[in-house]
């Protein structure tokens, strides 16, 4: 019997949520960025196939770590055509390739959710070969040209959706871009990252007031995952002070890929919620308020047109 809406929580697993939306998968078409073996993007597509969509496109950096999730694919829901495609978010020349290849997919004539999920997460300093702080550039930049220029098939489907996943770091940011490339102060890597998943947060928000289906999705704290492999002890002694500035508990509940995956797919099934709304544990919850000063998403979307070098209205 499938789990009632309302008893959603954070122990909800992708495969309970799929069973309550499964008519709304069932024949979709999806796209997920990042759908790594053992992470958030590949429990999303597993759940997915047990509900038998049409057609699910993994997109990522490498091939190999996902190929696995293309098997099990195949093998849950022999039906559903799995499309693999190279993404590189820190290349933004991989980025238009990996758009057109779908746009031209004759088996892709619209998208019923587009999942951005890969991420990185508080990595030392670098920059992205079009010059942007890696983490800005892969979390929020890239997705918001990729989505960009995806957005006909997105709107070709009645309740197309943009699913961004975002992060509670967000909170432990102030709204200011200005400084997006850290020239005039030290790198923090836990605060790049913040601002990254503050974008993330604007960015669903633009989309709603531009009329399209769009939900910024905080997972929950997840561990296990290649996001967090390459993190030492030490990387971890600053988040006591984040989450005590920004009034935060600190290190809520862990979840297990498939728990966090349930959220990602209320954000893109759920059409009951608000557009443009911040999901965690399935439901509506308030984001930073700061997030909610009038100019900031647009102020966010001109900055993002200039380092995609576009200008998407």
């Amino acid at each position: 019997m499938a789990l009632p809406r309302a008893e959603f929580t954070d122990a909800t697993t992708a495969n309970e949520l799929v069973e309550v939306f499964a008519d709304k998968v069932k024949g979709g078409i999806f796209v997920i960025t990042g759908p790594t073996t053992g992470g958030i993007g590949g429990a999303t597509a597993l759940a997915l196939a047990t509900a038998h969509p049409s057609v699910i496109v993994l997109a990522g950096r490498s091939v190999v770590r996902f190929q696995d999730v293309a098997n099990e694919i195949r093998s849950i829901s022999p039906s559903t055509k799995v499309i693999i495609v190279t993404l590189d978010l820190m290349s933004q020349a991989s980025v238009r390739g990996a758009a057109k290849e779908i746009q031209e997919h004759n088996d892709v004539p619209r998208i019923d959710a587009l999942i951005n999920n890969a991420a990185i997460m508080a990595v030392p300093f670098s920059l992205t070969e079009d010059g942007i702080e890696s983490q800005l550039a892969v979390n929020h930049v890239s997705h918001f040209l990729f989505t960009n220029l995806l957005l006909s098939k997105i709107k070709a489907s009645p309740n197309g959706t943009v699913v961004n996943v975002t992060s509670a770091a967000h909170r432990w940011h102030a709204g200011d871009f200005t400084d997006y490339n850290w020239q005039s102060r030290s790198y923090e890597p836990w605060r790049a990252y913040a601002l990254s998943k503050t974008a993330n947060v604007l960015f669903s928000i633009s989309l709603a007031e531009r009329g399209v289906r769009s939900t910024a999705v905080h997972p929950g704290h997840v561990t296990g995952t290649q996001l967090t492999n390459h993190l030492t002890p030490n990387d971890y002694e600053v988040l006591p002070a984040l989450y005590a500035a920004a009034d935060m508990e600190h290190m809520p509940n862990q979840k297990n890929p498939e728990q966090a995956a349930a959220s990602l797919l209320a954000g893109a099934l759920d059409h009951s919620l608000p557009n443009g709304c911040y999901v965690h544990d399935c439901k509506y919850h308030r984001a930073d308020p700061r997030t909610e000063e009038a100019m900031l998403p647009g102020q966010v979307w001109k900055l993002s047109n200039k380092l995609a070098g576009e200008s998407f209205e």
